[in-house]
């Protein structure tokens, strides 16, 4: 900011007007005010858990000196069935695992985002999935145990005289026509 030809210095006002017409910004404090309900349970969930976290690690502490046989917890290893199968659970290892899934999954924020807003979520998608999934594995078993597909152009029209085939192929050109239409979109 200038005044009679001198630089003076920005005021913490004039800064925060300075960012407030930054588009990125703007739009980023929108999309905090859409979910300002969602932060606040957020914030007050987040200062409960730290005013408890006292009493929340001896909590789990204990657990995991009850679930490991210590004396105290000798009634515990007895009341539940298989309790001795988790003795042997590495939690390090586990702690260690877990940090570098969280550190994945704060990466592929965007993606996630991205997918879970998509239609790829919606029901009737997944049911598509699910089939898709049932065919795959169909086909692979039927592959290894000497299934042939079809050879030569000749036999790739006969095998499309099956019903099943067709449906298939069917399927498959509407999900090319609606592909194409989004492409170009």
């Amino acid at each position: 900011m200038t005044a009679n030809g001198q630089v003076l210095e920005l005021s913490p006002a004039d800064r925060v007007r300075a960012k407030l017409d930054d588009p990125r910004v703007a739009e980023s404090l929108n999309d905090l005010l859409e979910h300002a309900d969602l932060l606040a349970i957020l914030v007050s969930g987040l200062d409960g858990l730290v005013r408890r976290s006292d009493t929340i690690s001896d909590s789990l502490t204990s657990a995991i000196g009850e679930a490991k046989g210590d004396a105290a917890g000798a009634s515990l290893t007895q009341s539940i069935p298989g309790i001795d199968a988790l003795k042997s659970i590495d939690l390090a290892g586990l702690a260690q695992s877990f940090a570098t899934l969280s550190d994945k999954v704060v990466d592929a924020t965007p993606a996630l985002n991205s997918l879970l807003s998509s239609r790829l979520t919606d029901p009737q998608a997944t049911e598509v999935l699910a089939q898709l999934g049932e065919a795959l594995v169909e086909a692979k078993t039927a592959n290894a145990q000497g299934a042939q597909g079809p050879k030569g152009f000749f036999g790739i029209l006969k095998a499309a005289k099956d019903p099943d085939v067709a449906r298939g192929l069917g399927f498959l050109l509407q999900v090319a026509k609606a592909f194409g239409r989004q492409l170009s979109t």
